[in-house]
Order: structure tokens, then sequence, then C-alpha cells
């Protein structure tokens, strides 16, 4: 009988070490997730906190036209035109659409305003294909604007809602990450975001990364 007992509680206790064991390893699995997500925000966080300065931008004063590309169905293509510049975007985001409709960001904030005018098609055609990269690369009219996040983690007060996403330049292979800033005084915890973005400026914008 002794003999019993003590087998049963030799089982008893591997079998608590065995299940405490396998806890340990999804909790492990779990806190390496948990890792790698708070790092990224720790790159973020420190970021802001060595390049943040208030800023101030102006919405673009100009008409901006909006239009739907239908060539591929399953593409969600929309092009956004700033005079001789514009963004593509090829994503149902519309928190990132009203953005570009507001003008709070439009393609001269990241490539600069034109002294001249674009080459026309037979002009470009005339160059050569490097000398055309190089063109394009460098005047930068024709923007791809993609993956935006808002970093609530960030966003302390309701008056201001901060961002990260990519642009990606014409003849280049890898997207840059931006960080931006909107501010809008008369926001509360309320606001709905539609609302907080229709009435908010850009306050800080700034490259921070280039994705590889």
């Amino acid at each position: 009988m002794k003999l019993f007992v003590i087998t049963l509680l030799l089982m008893l206790v591997l079998g608590c070490k065995s299940q405490s064991k396998s806890n340990q390893k999804r909790t492990e699995l779990k806190q390496t997730i948990n890792s790698s997500k708070e790092q990224e925000n720790y790159r973020i966080q420190e970021f802001f906190k060595r390049i943040y300065e208030k800023q101030s931008y102006s919405i673009y004063p100009k008409e901006i036209k909006e239009i739907t590309i239908d060539e591929i169905e399953w593409v969600n293509e929309t092009k956004f035109i700033y005079d001789d510049k514009s963004f593509k975007i090829y994503e149902k985001n519309e928190t990132l659409k009203l953005i570009l409709k507001k003008g709070i960001l439009y393609p001269q904030l990241f490539s600069g305003f034109s002294t001249e005018l674009r080459k026309s098609d037979n002009e470009l055609d005339s160059l050569s294909v490097s000398d055309r990269a190089f063109y394009e690369m460098s005047r930068g009219d024709n923007l791809t604007i993609s993956n935006l996040e808002e970093l609530k983690f960030l966003s302390e007060s309701p008056k201001i809602k901060r961002f990260r996403f990519w642009v990606m330049f014409p003849k280049t292979t890898n997207a840059r990450e931006y960080m931006i800033e909107l501010t809008n005084e008369n926001a509360d915890k309320n606001t709905e975001l539609k609302e907080f973005i229709e009435n908010s400026k850009l306050t800080f914008l700034k490259m921070s990364n280039i994705i590889i």
C-alpha cells in the first residue's frame, strides 16, 4: 500500500513539472513576439525623442484631382494629382485618402517644387534609359505612398496624432519610411478620426528609415 502511494505521488510531481515546462515554452514564444513589437515601438519612440521639433506646414493651395484607375480588376489604384506631381496608392485606406484629399500631404513636400516644366513625352523618349531614369528619380514627380499606420502609443494628447508610412520614389527599389504629426487644436477625446483629420494641420514631417 505504501509503495502504491509513493508511486502515485511521484507520478503527480513529474506530471506537474512536465506541464510547467510546456506552459513556460508557450509564454516564451509570446514574449518573443511582444519583444519584437516593443523593440520597433522603442525605435520609433527614440526617433521622436532625438529628432522631433514642432513644425508648421501649409495645406496644398491648389486644386487636387483624384483619379481612380481600374486597369486591373483586383488592384485598387487611385491617383491624386497636385499640379505637375502626383501620389499613387494601391490600397483601400480611407484615412490615407482623406489626408491626401485635404492636401495635408502632397508630393512637393518630399521632392520639392519644380522650377521648370516637365519634359514632353517626345523629349523623354529621346533620352537614354539611364538618363530618363535619373530624370524621373531626381524630379520625383510620381510618388507611391502606402502602409499608413497610426502610432497610438505616441499620441498622448487628443489634439495630436502621429503616423508613419512609406514613400516610393520613381526608379528606386527601396521605399523610404516617414514619420508625421497632425495637430487639431479643437479636438478632444471624443473626436472621431475623420473629423480630426479634416480640421488638422501637419506639424512634423521627417524621413526615419529606408526599407531594405
